[in-house]
Formats: C-alpha cells, structure tokens, sequence
C-alpha cells in the first residue's frame, strides 16, 4: 500500500544475487514538505524538511520583535515564511503542513498563543487562524521547548533515551521532557515551565508576575541587567568597551577571563544548576542536555554549571546520569517542528 501511495520507494542495492536479494526501501523524499518556522524576541528561523525527513533548506531574520505591536509582529512572521516557500525546490511537490513555534505558553487545541514573558503585545493571539487565512496551509502550533527536545532527541541523540530532559537557555528557560518515551506537554500543553520556578527570595520581580522565579535572575536579559549596573562600579571590565550589552556579550566575556561577567555568570548557573538537579531528583533521567548557548560561557563557566548539578543531585541519581551540552546550534525549534509535523501526516 505504501508502494502504491507512493509514500515509500523501492530500488535495487548491489546485493541482488542469491536467494534473499535486497531490495532498497525508502521514504519518498519527493512526495511533499514541510515547514518549520520559529519566532522570538529577536529572531526568525525557519527550516524546510521533505518526506524523507531531509533538510532542503534553512533561513534566519535577525529582528527585533519583542517590543513591537501584534500586527507588526504577525507581518514579520507572514512574510517571512512566504520568502522561506520561494527555496522550496518545484521537484518536492506540495506543502503538507507548517509547524509554528511558539516562545510563550500555549492553547494548541485552540491554536492560541496565551501569553510569552519574552515578547510584549502577545496575549490571546488566534494565530494559528491568522496564519492559515494569510497562507492557506494546515498549521500545526507548538511550543519551543517541545520542539526542541524533538529535534535534540532524533538528530543528535537518534532517539535513544527514554528518559531525556532538554534546557533551553536563552532570553527565557525552559525544558522539555521525555519520559519513558514519551514527549510531555502537560494537560494544557504549559509542562516546562522551568524558568518560573522561584528560586530565591530576593524581590526579584518576574514577566510572568512573580517573584524570585529562575527565568528573572538567571536568563540572558538577566546577565545583561546586572552587568549593566556593575559597570558603573567596575569600568575595568572588558564590557566597558561594549556599545549594547546584551547576555551573551556577558557570556562571551566570562569565557574571556572577565571577573565582573565570570562572577554574573557564575551566580546565575549556581540557579540553573539547582533549579536542573531538582528536575533530575524528582524525574531520574537518562540524560540531561544543556542548550549549546551554555558552551559560550567557556571551560570554567561550564566547569560552574556542572559543579552545582552535582552538587545539588542525589547521588544515586549521578551513578547513571549523563549531562552534557547539546551540539546543535541553530534551527533547533524549526526542525523539531517540522519533523512533529511530518510525523503526523505519515501517521494519518
């Protein structure tokens, strides 16, 4: 049947002698595509991937959307995506679906964007509505961190674990989570709220609005804030000469020997490493992989991260734990979006 369909394709290998010759199966790399496209305070990217889960072609729009209005927002995403169709190849056939995803919380049954704590004006957005009147294709809405782990978990780990927790480090935090083999969304697709668990008493106040919350004091806004206001104690850092701090410049410093950002980075991986070691106390995974973003932070920023994992997980849990950064470095949501998307058009 699936011959037939044309879902699958049938050639010849070099073995074709003896009495059990093989034959080459495949999925069919021209039946269609997918899109995959992601969005974010200040980015855009977007991945094309064919039948046969193959990558034809990837995209990046370096702009600033956190702060603009909500048409301007969901304009920069439309014609974004409609320049990402024009490098589809005309041999791939047709568009069978385009996966969105989302930096805030979700209503996916809905196709809803409830709210993000890294972009203002993105309260109760129908995007999915809007999208599909605006480019007439099947949409399926998700989440960053679900569609990260995806792709973390198919292209870099090949879908070994089943027990597998992903963080996602950037201007917010997040995690994805399989659990025995299973990707977690949660009752309401809102599992993975790691960077809203409160952290520290100090009044720190948070988007989200409370207090304290991991996301407030150890995020990428965070890091460029604090240093923002040590500088004007410490114009001896190597950011004094920095026109726009942003975290990862404050990243980039520590890995340079700066004391101000290695203290500023130091101090907010001591909160992630807590905040990681509880997850890994309560749901005893196979692994744990990091978001590459902590591998700019250089040997002793990632030598401080680990040290307060370890520091903080039962050790029973550390005979059998792997921890390590992903590889991965871009596209990460685009891909896991639309290999999420390809994967239900061959299940149905």
């Amino acid at each position: 049947m699936l011959l037939r369909n044309g879902v699958i394709t049938e050639s010849a290998l070099t073995d074709t002698r003896g009495p059990r010759r093989k034959r080459g199966i495949r999925l069919n790399p021209q039946l269609g595509y997918c899109i995959g496209v992601e969005y974010g305070p200040s980015m855009i990217e977007g991945v094309i991937v064919n039948t046969a889960y193959e990558t034809l072609a990837t995209k990046t729009k370096k702009i600033r959307l956190a702060n603009l209005p909500q048409n301007d927002k969901i304009s920069n995403i439309t014609a974004f995506i409609e320049e990402l169709k024009n490098d589809v190849p005309h041999s791939v056939g047709k568009c069978l679906g385009l996966a969105v995803i989302d930096p805030g919380a979700i209503d996916r049954e809905a196709g809803v964007t409830l709210m993000s704590t890294t972009m203002e004006h993105w309260h109760n957005v129908p995007i999915v509505k809007i999208l599909e009147s605006n480019l007439d294709l099947p949409i399926m809405l998700l989440n960053s961190s679900i569609s990260k782990i995806r792709a973390v978990d198919r292209l870099e780990l090949r879908g070994a674990p089943r027990n597998l927790i992903y963080i996602e480090y950037s201007e917010g935090i997040g995690c994805g989570l399989k659990l025995e083999g299973n990707y977690i969304s949660g009752q309401t697709y809102l599992a993975g709220e790691l960077g809203h668990i409160r952290v520290t008493d100090k009044p720190v106040p948070c988007v989200c609005g409370g207090i304290g919350c991991l996301e407030a004091i150890a995020a990428l806004p965070a890091l460029a804030a604090k240093a923002k206001a040590g500088l004007s104690e410490n114009s001896s850092s190597l950011m004094a000469d920095i026109e726009e701090i942003d975290g990862l410049a404050v990243i980039n410093s520590a890995a340079k020997g700066d004391r101000l950002a290695a203290h500023i980075v130091d101090e907010a991986f001591d909160y992630l490493g807590r905040a990681v070691a509880g997850l890994v106390n309560i749901l005893n995974p196979e692994i744990v992989i990091f978001d590459s973003t902590i591998s700019a932070a250089g040997t002793e920023g990632i030598a401080a991260l680990m040290r307060s994992v370890n520091k903080n997980v039962m050790s029973w849990h550390l005979k059998s734990l792997d921890v390590r950064i992903s590889k991965l470095t871009s596209h990460l949501g685009p891909l896991g979006g639309s290999v999420a998307v390809m994967d239900h058009c061959l299940e149905h």
